[in-house]
């Protein structure tokens, strides 16, 4: 835990502050806003997004940088909580998915996404196999298994996102003091079902307060993570904005 913990230490230390927020928002057109975030610790984030791009290639770029970052986090953790810690690479994906799983038919954007593909390139019969196989542990009884029916309603978000919480604690092992982690669902949880702001301020007081009393524990590394979330979320917004108002990311 050690190795992990200067890891997340420097990585944090990279964050952004609110200054430099600012400036990336109030960037004059995509492009600005791009060499901006490459000048700090964003710019693992935007790496591959061409200032040209159109939306979905942004997703689809940021998407993979999540991925990206969840792996290589798991890679510092001791092997115990890796699992817990790979999990949350699914949360990318956890939309899209429950779309499918809905039976909402593949976006466009979809058959380009490297995870997501291969449900988009799949037959309807074959897609809703693979979705049973692969989702059932973020959507419980929601599909049932071979010759149920499926029923819709009953993959709402608040009970994916109960499953989803459900998984991650199945996958914690053996620990003696679970405060922290069952502090850091808490405020995601609350975070979850409440709008979108900028930064998410009162959510990155709160977690910043978690891990300032979580040194050299496993939960450090799920804060991380959410700070992470919060990082791409906001790039994410601000790189949308900018260059929808550019026109140099289309909304096709």
């Amino acid at each position: 835990m050690d190795y992990a913990q200067s890891r997340l230490q420097a990585r944090f230390s990279e964050r952004p502050g609110e200054l430099l927020w600012q400036k990336l928002e109030a960037a004059p057109d995509p492009a600005a806003a791009l060499e901006i975030a490459r000048s700090c610790g964003l710019r693992r984030w935007v790496a591959g997004i061409a200032a040209h791009a159109d939306r979905h290639e942004m997703e689809v770029a940021l998407r993979a940088r999540w991925r990206e970052c969840v792996s290589e986090l798991g890679a510092w953790m001791p092997g115990r909580w890796q699992p817990a810690v790979l999990w949350t690479r699914k949360l990318v994906d956890l939309p899209a998915l429950c779309h499918l799983v809905r039976g909402g038919a593949p976006f466009s954007w979809m058959f380009d996404d490297p995870e997501l593909q291969v449900y988009a390139r799949a037959d309807s019969t074959t897609r809703e196999g693979m979705l049973r196989a692969d989702c059932g542990a973020f959507t419980g009884s929601s599909i049932e298994g071979p010759g149920r029916e499926f029923v819709p309603e009953s993959a709402g978000p608040a009970r994916i996102r109960q499953a989803w919480l459900d998984e991650w604690r199945r996958r914690w092992p053996p620990w003696g003091d679970t405060t922290s982690l069952e502090a850091l669902a808490r405020l995601l949880d609350a975070a979850s079902r409440q709008p979108a702001s900028p930064g998410r301020p009162e959510l990155a007081r709160a977690l910043g307060n978690l891990f300032r009393r979580s040194v050299l524990c496993p939960v450090a590394a799920f804060i991380y993570i959410a700070f992470a979330a919060l990082d791409m979320e906001r790039l994410r917004a601000g790189l949308l904005r900018h260059a929808l108002a550019d026109g140099g990311i289309t909304a096709s």
